[in-house]
């Protein structure tokens, strides 16, 4: 690649948008906030795409601005992206005014999508934190390329709300393990109830990630200069991040938490309590991970992830986005998000407060709005 002049598209407070060589770089530069995605940079990285994306008016513009890969990344030294700016969600949610929230959503929902769905190679660069939103403008690249700094969660179940930005999907077609004929719904429904930290070396035996580097900054170089298939040599044997702990997990998860036909969450909890009893050491574990959340997020991500596992990531979209808001539509949801990012005393009192106190009605309330997307 001989053309390595810079040509800035698009500069925000939050996004930065370049084309480099054959590269449109997308960097995601809110470092305060930990790139936490307001509805200004969803825009940004959507205008992103749509520049980039091949026949589109602006990819037009000049030849020189015509790319063949597309790279997201962070400026900041600690996080990719921390999630989504929820805390403005439940400012306007308290109002009364559903729908500003219902736009953010729309459009973070969408951009997830012509991430997964472009018709160039993409790369994410994972370097530090990535939590909810983050994953969702990560997860979907051709490659996802990590660092040993790298972590991933899914922390929603805290905030009164439910997986979304296509992770519903994602983890219920975990990569390296569908591949090889595993069942991963369970493995998937686990993570996002638990709301589990990925390590590096689970993020690579699971294929939510492809390859691990071992400087961020030097693989961006590489593939500014010399372009992906090179940039991608440099990556490092998956062993160098040791071994997975999740892994070690898995079999007893698959089988405690995979939803069998017409089974709720009520019924892996049942599992999980006896397997608690029996002294399970993961069993163990996960109730202390579940202790936070609430439980009609928990009731909620189990129908969901039964509909996500038989759909395609456009309906997983869209089952997310009608879950979700129904979620916001109740209380548990800004008392969640006020215990966790508002005044952050992680002591969210949410109504009810336990699995026996969600009405009978729930579950068949969800399937039915589940039902109306086909």
């Amino acid at each position: 690649m001989e053309n390595n002049d810079i040509t800035t598209a698009v500069t925000t407070d939050t996004v930065t948008v370049t084309t480099r060589g054959r590269v449109g770089h997308i960097v995601l530069d809110r470092p305060r906030a930990l790139n936490a995605l307001n509805h200004a940079m969803i825009d940004g990285i959507g205008a992103a795409f749509d520049r980039f994306r091949p026949g589109s008016d602006s990819a037009a513009d000049s030849a020189a601005d015509a790319v063949d890969t597309v790279l997201i990344s962070s400026a900041s030294p600690k996080a990719f992206c921390s999630g989504g700016d929820v805390r403005a969600v439940r400012e306007t949610d308290l109002t009364g005014d559903y729908s500003a929230g219902d736009s953010y959503f729309h459009d973070e929902y969408d951009v997830n999508h012509d991430f997964a769905t472009f018709p160039l190679p993409t790369v994410a660069l994972i370097d530090g934190i990535t939590m909810g939103g983050g994953l969702g403008m990560s997860m979907h690249a051709t490659h996802r390329v990590i660092t040993e700094r790298a972590w991933a969660s899914m922390p929603e179940m805290a905030i009164g709300f439910v997986t979304d930005v296509g992770i519903s999907h994602t983890f219920t077609h975990l990569p390296a393990l569908a591949a090889a004929g595993r069942p991963t719904t369970g493995l998937g429904l686990w993570l996002a109830t638990t709301a589990y930290r990925l390590t590096p070396a689970d993020l690579l035996w699971t294929g939510l990630a492809t390859h691990l580097v071992t400087d961020a900054a030097a693989f961006t170089d590489v593939l500014i200069t010399d372009g992906p298939d090179a940039a991608l040599a440099t990556a490092v044997p998956a062993a160098d991040a040791g071994e997975s702990p999740l892994a070690a997990k898995a079999a007893w998860i698959e089988e405690v938490f995979t939803p069998g036909e017409g089974e709720s969450w009520a019924d892996i909890a049942a599992r999980l309590e006896a397997s608690v009893a029996a002294g399970h050491p993961v069993a163990q574990e996960t109730t202390g991970l579940l202790a936070s959340a609430n439980p009609e997020s928990l009731v909620t991500a189990t129908e969901l992830f039964r509909f996500a596992a038989d759909h395609t990531l456009r309906q997983a979209l869209d089952a997310e986005f009608s879950l979700g808001a129904w979620l916001r539509h109740r209380p548990n949801f800004a008392e969640g998000v006020r215990a966790v990012l508002v005044d952050k005393d992680r002591d969210a009192h949410f109504e009810p407060a336990t699995l026996a106190g969600v009405g009978a009605s729930v579950v068949p309330e969800l399937r039915a709005v589940l039902a109306q997307l086909g």
